[in-house]
């Protein structure tokens, strides 16, 4: 049997001397001796392209579409392309094929584009060593095309790929149309109420509600803050806008079956039944970059994708004071949406009607009390960080540890009980102890005479159900020791 090279093909009849067969293309040759490491992929229908000449790194090609099966082996180095192909010629020529273009070694122009063009189930790499031919049969079905691509790597082995395409009629009945549906009404997707996964403690805003089937992630209110909003992009830059204001901040996350579109522009929708003012909108890129939009407007949220992003900020004038609000939404690669952020700023002035610290104020209360709240320490929205307005409460505390040197003293930190206990368990011990450096650092305050503790929520002094006894226990307070440890 030669080589063992063989076609697989029965002749059934002869016309005008030219041989009509049956085709089976998974089978039509046999495997070339000594292959391994077969491969193989099958397309139902695709459109194909046949090599018919070359020119260096271009290529005359000829569109053609079918089913196609593409098969794939290594032979050993000995083989080399030339001699691969000539047993393919050998075949071809034997069942009257029209070879439609060969070529083999320098004339297959460039190796590199020609792999490129041919798209092998293995990448090569090889440049120039290798050969090929494109040929056309008859068969009884209509007819068929041959692609055969050998290149040889060298040193290591030589690679055949063999592409064989039944040029069948695209088969466009593989699905069927219900043209019932065009009779009935839309019908909306069910989506589940999803209330119960709140974040302990949040609740919607009044002025704006929820997406049904969101669910509140991460829920921050302070009383009152410096919140920046977003108003404007020239290149990498945020130009920004800080509001003193109240701020409700709330994180809802999305089901999948919202698009980013539908979020937004229901938000909108709301907004413009408020009557409200859109000062600044942008949407995908042309945010920019994600992380420096969220650091530039301290949004407490992770980056996602650039591409699904949108931003919208309106303002709500109002007799008792001009509203803000924005919307942030995200997306993942796929567009599917992530968590939407909304703030509402109502803005306000600092209230300092909290009773007054002055020195003989803390004296007295340390003296009968042994202890004294620090009535006008503010802090910023969720954070350690003090506020310029806490300036005055420093100066009497520093007057007040500089005059008794040999008292010893807790700072105690302590919050509401909204949020986790352990978030609030540190927040309160971080307040303690930036008030301690405070005063070490600009008042030089020695830091023996000081001890931080954190209390958290554990120790209220007024109600947390209402707005007004939350106030009442966010606060620090100086405690007198007694002991010497």
């Amino acid at each position: 049997m030669g080589h063992k090279t063989l076609l697989s093909v029965v002749l059934l009849t002869a016309t005008c001397g030219v041989a009509t067969f049956a085709v089976n293309a998974e089978s039509l040759f046999t495997p070339f001796p000594d292959s391994k490491s077969p491969k193989e992929k099958r397309i139902h229908f695709t459109p194909f392209e046949l090599i018919t000449a070359v020119n260096g790194d271009k290529f005359t090609l000829l569109p053609v579409s079918g089913k196609l099966t593409r098969q794939s082996v290594e032979l050993p180095e000995s083989y080399s392309p030339e001699h691969v192909i000539n047993n393919y010629l050998a075949q071809l020529k034997k069942l009257n094929a029209e070879v439609l273009f060969g070529c083999q070694a320098a004339s297959c122009g460039d190796g590199q584009a020609m792999q490129r063009q041919l798209k092998p189930l293995k990448s090569v790499n090889a440049d120039y060593h290798s050969a090929y031919v494109a040929a056309k049969l008859k068969g009884t079905r209509g007819e068929v095309y041959a692609s055969i691509y050998v290149v040889n790597r060298e040193d290591r082995y030589t690679y055949l790929q063999v592409d064989i395409l039944d040029a069948i009629p695209e088969p466009l009945d593989l699905i069927q149309a219900n043209s019932d549906f065009l009779q009935q009404a839309p019908k909306e997707v069910e989506i589940k109420d999803r209330r119960s996964d709140d974040a302990q403690g949040a609740a919607d805003h009044p002025l704006l509600g929820r997406m049904p089937g969101s669910y509140i992630a991460r829920y921050k209110q302070t009383n009152f803050t410096q919140v920046p909003v977003l108003v404007g992009i020239s290149g990498a830059n945020y130009q920004t806008k800080s509001l003193d204001a109240k701020l409700t901040q709330i994180s809802y996350q999305m089901p999948e079956s919202y698009s980013l579109f539908e979020i937004n522009s229901n938000y909108a929708a709301a907004a413009q039944k408020l009557q409200a003012e859109r000062v600044f909108h942008c949407k995908g890129t042309a945010c920019g970059d994600d992380d420096s939009l969220i650091n530039a407007i301290k949004l407490i949220k992770d980056d996602k994708e650039d591409e699904w992003q949108e931003y919208q900020l309106f303002k709500l004038s109002h007799a008792k004071g001009d509203v803000y609000f924005d919307i942030y939404s995200q997306g993942y690669f796929d567009g599917t949406p992530a968590d939407t952020t909304l703030r509402v700023m109502e803005l306000s002035t600092l209230k300092d009607d909290r009773v007054a610290i002055d020195l003989n104020a803390l004296t007295d209360a340390i003296s009968q009390t042994g202890k004294a709240t620090l009535e006008g320490l503010l802090f910023d929205y969720d954070s350690e960080r003090m506020l310029p307005e806490s300036k005055p409460v420093l100066d009497v505390l520093a007057s007040y540890l500089k005059q008794n040197p040999a008292l010893s003293f807790y700072v105690v930190g302590h919050t509401d009980d909204k949020g986790e206990r352990s978030y609030n368990q540190s927040l309160s011990e971080r307040r303690a102890a930036a008030v301690i450096k405070q005063l070490s650092d600009e008042f030089q305050i020695p830091s023996a005479q000081l001890t931080a503790h954190g209390n958290g929520e554990y120790s209220p002094i007024a109600s947390n159900t209402n707005d007004a006894g939350q106030k009442l226990n966010r606060r620090v307070e100086l405690v007198l020791r007694s002991d010497k440890k």
